[in-house]
């Protein structure tokens, strides 16, 4: 689903989104080096309403147009993990399952493709069980996130 963008508005130049690029690359070398929270955490709370609203449009274009037409699990994956994050909680492998309507083996190998890039961070409940831990975005990933929404939403509330 592509963002609606009024007449009025630009789109982001490419040297805009070079520079947020650029940027994320910096964020993932700061942040792989240091235990440091993401710069953006706390800032995105003002965010909720319109993630609630994009999350709405992508199940309503899901239930339209069936499930796997549009099919994106790591982004869905990332979007929820953010929500989540902007509510300051945790999300477990079965809680995503079930919200996303995905089987728990493409949430379990999706998330470990985030956890691979540095995106999402585990919490197990259980050290026995991987569908028993909470997910979480990593620092990276939420600034990342906040840097998409300001692109993709700003101007839009």
């Amino acid at each position: 689903m592509t963002v609606h963008i009024p007449p009025d508005r630009h789109l982001p130049s490419q040297e805009a989104v070079d520079l947020v690029v650029a940027l994320q690359r910096c964020l993932c070398n700061f942040h792989a080096r240091k235990e440091e929270p993401a710069i953006l955490d706390g800032e995105g709370s003002d965010h909720l309403p319109a993630l609630a609203r994009y999350l709405d449009a992508r199940r309503m274009r899901s239930m339209l147009f069936g499930h796997d037409l549009f099919s994106d699990p790591a982004w869905d994956i990332l979007l929820h993990l953010y929500q989540a994050e902007l509510e300051g909680k945790a999300l477990t492998l079965e809680q995503l399952s079930e919200t996303l309507r995905l089987s728990l083996n493409t949430v379990v190998g999706q998330a470990g493709v985030l956890e691979r890039r540095g995106l999402v961070m585990e919490h197990r409940s259980s050290p026995n069980s991987r569908r028993r831990c909470a997910l979480r975005l990593a620092p990276l990933a939420v600034d990342a996130m906040a840097s998409w929404f300001s692109l993709a939403f700003s101007g839009e509330e």
